[in-house]
């Protein structure tokens, strides 16, 4: 079997939609929310979108298409995704197997009217914003009205103007499945499995309260508010009692106030406020990240221009594309692969001698900058246990009598030798400690 084992460059991606984008859900996610999630998730969102164009399926990607264009790593696009996810706006599926596959469904933001009566959304945004520039918001969204009250309507209908319609074909509605549609968006992904239901309508039968009185829209209001608010089944009782009607109803608008009510009771007049498990400061950015991670997670042109100092040439770039397209290595190998050619070939990228090495480091089935690094190293090890196995070889004496002028030339020319021996070891020992740095082992 197949499990998940963490987004990779190479896992493929195909996003997927349940709405058509307009002006207003534009204008609501710039408004309402940026201040709740921020502008990096609103731009991931947006940037995914562009993959639907005009369809509601899109074709298959892969991530290394986000490494290169958005220029983030793939564990800060999983936080600002699971921010989206977090909100309402997307949901993520996964198919594991020899090739992961994720879909992302953008889903609808909240209209207007909607927002500013969920519970969670507005007070989220009251508590980011504060409110004045909540009102401000709202007032945005409100349309100008007329007052009717003096006029009649005398609007004709369509049988005053057509007549009775004609019996239909019977396949003029066949496919209609398959088209377009939008579906209202959910708001924050609070589910009712959260809520102990099952105790909630025990208490309340104690007070003839039944479950027919709770529906479905009073049971997910129920749940946001015990979420916002963490308010457990034995209070809620109280808060439920307290929002009856005279006809026995749960008025939703008392249930919002009551619950409030009783929040800030609790913690003297403030509203929650949306925060993340993990706080910004506890999250690792990239200069956090160990050395492989951002081996494995830098594109290679980026990391040539990090190394080199300079803009890859255009011919260098060519090189990375075709490596990345036929060998499909991942970015950590390609990058380890890179900078041990770089250091062994005096800066230099011999396009041929890359191509080798990639061509065999794929049948190794190099998949992390880890597994081509001690590849590398395990090769060096055993050159030099070659190296310091090979013995000088033992010359026969000659009994030959040497002329006088060879042996002058030999003694004069032995410092000569002597002092570039000595100065092959130091270059030796400079590269060793070149290599040894370079590869960052005092970091591990």
């Amino acid at each position: 079997m197949h499990y998940f084992s963490g987004l990779r460059p190479a896992d493929s991606f195909i996003v997927h939609t349940n709405y058509v984008q307009s002006p207003l859900s534009e204008d609501v996610l710039k408004r309402l929310y940026i201040p709740l999630i921020g502008l990096e998730s609103i731009a991931v969102y947006q940037y995914l979108s562009q993959f639907i164009n005009g369809r509601q399926v899109s074709e298959p990607e892969t991530h290394y298409l986000i490494l290169n264009e958005l220029k983030m790593n793939l564990s800060h696009f999983e936080q600002l995704r699971e921010r989206l996810e977090a909100i309402g706006l997307l949901k993520t599926f996964l198919k594991t197997g020899e090739a992961q596959c994720f879909v992302y469904k953008l889903i609808s933001p909240v209209m207007p009217a909607q927002f500013f009566n969920d519970p969670m959304l507005s007070v989220f945004l009251f508590q980011v914003v504060g409110k004045e520039r909540f009102h401000q918001l709202k007032k945005h969204f409100c349309t100008d009205t007329i007052d009717l009250t003096d006029y009649r309507d005398v609007s004709k209908n369509y049988m005053d103007v057509f007549g009775t319609p004609k019996e239909p074909d019977a396949g003029i509605f066949k496919g209609n499945e398959t088209i377009i549609k939008t579906n209202d968006s959910l708001g924050i992904p609070v589910h009712q499995q959260t809520f102990d239901f099952d105790l909630l309508e025990m208490l309340l039968n104690q007070n003839l309260i039944t479950r027919e009185q709770l529906p479905k829209a009073t049971r997910d209001l129920i749940t946001q508010l015990s979420v916002l608010y963490d308010i457990a089944p034995t209070e809620m009782r109280r808060i439920i009692l307290r929002s009856l009607s005279a006809d026995q109803t749960i008025s939703h608008e008392e249930l919002r106030k009551n619950a409030r009510d009783f929040y800030q009771l609790e913690h003297e007049g403030n509203l929650p406020a949306l925060t993340e498990a993990r706080q910004p400061d506890e999250v690792e950015d990239k200069t956090q990240l160990s050395w492989f991670e951002m081996m494995d997670t830098t594109s290679p042109v980026a990391m040539l221009a990090s190394t080199s100092k300079s803009e890859p040439t255009a011919r260098q770039k060519r090189m990375i594309e075709s490596i990345v397209e036929r060998e499909k290595l991942p970015f950590g190998v390609i990058n380890i692969l890179l900078q041990y050619v770089m250091f062994t070939h005096d800066m230099q990228l011999p396009q041929s001698y890359i191509e080798e090495i990639a061509s065999n480091w794929k049948k190794l089935k190099f998949e992390s900058s880890r597994q081509a690094y001690d590849h590398v190293k395990k090769l060096q090890k055993q050159q030099a246990e070659r190296q310091s196995e090979q013995k000088p070889r033992r010359t026969r004496p000659s009994y030959e009598k040497t002329p006088a002028w060879v042996s002058q030339m030999k003694e004069g020319s032995a410092p000569v030798a002597v002092e570039t021996d000595q100065a092959l070891e130091a270059e030796k020992r400079k590269l060793e400690e070149e290599l040894k740095n370079f590869w960052k082992e005092d970091e591990r």
